[in-house]
């Protein structure tokens, strides 16, 4: 099988598999690369001649991206941008802030939160309704929402 080093840190740092198992890794210095395979460290001047003399193959920066782009719990729908993701594991719920330095978490999906005398339903509510208030959800549509309290 052959040896992939899959990228950790862009142009830094990348871990080398043999299939599924960790087999190594490649550290970017100053002076080039060095591989570390079987306990053994290499010193190579660029990835060319890696691939040239050990064999292994570069997967792509893009992978890497793709990695990060991907929520954490992607079941329910939320906002274009997730930040500092997290999971209410009593609740069952995904939380997430809208900004990065916000410390307002909301709820993933749709819910039926009961406040006052009318049911209300609210996409993506934020987390201390959830707290204050009786709720059914989350739905992944609004009309799953809609159907649980009759509203067309």
């Amino acid at each position: 099988m052959k040896l992939i080093a899959k990228p950790i840190i862009k142009n830094q740092y990348w871990v080398v598999t043999d299939g599924d198992k960790k087999v190594g890794n490649v550290f970017a210095n100053e002076s080039g690369f060095d591989v570390k395979l079987n306990g053994n460290i290499i010193h190579y001047k660029d990835t060319k001649e890696i691939r040239k003399e050990v064999s292994i193959e570069f997967q792509p920066d893009n992978m890497l991206k793709k990695a990060k782009e991907q929520l954490p719990f992607p079941e329910y729908p939320t906002t274009k941008k997730v930040y500092n993701s997290i999971l209410d594991i009593k609740r069952k719920l995904h939380l997430f802030t809208k900004t990065l330095k916000s410390k307002c978490y909301y709820a993933a999906g749709w819910f039926v939160v009961y406040q006052g005398n009318d049911p209300q339903i609210v996409f993506c509510p934020k987390y201390i309704f959830i707290q204050r208030y009786e709720y059914d959800g989350p739905y992944k549509t609004e009309t799953e929402a809609k159907d649980l309290i009759n509203i067309t």
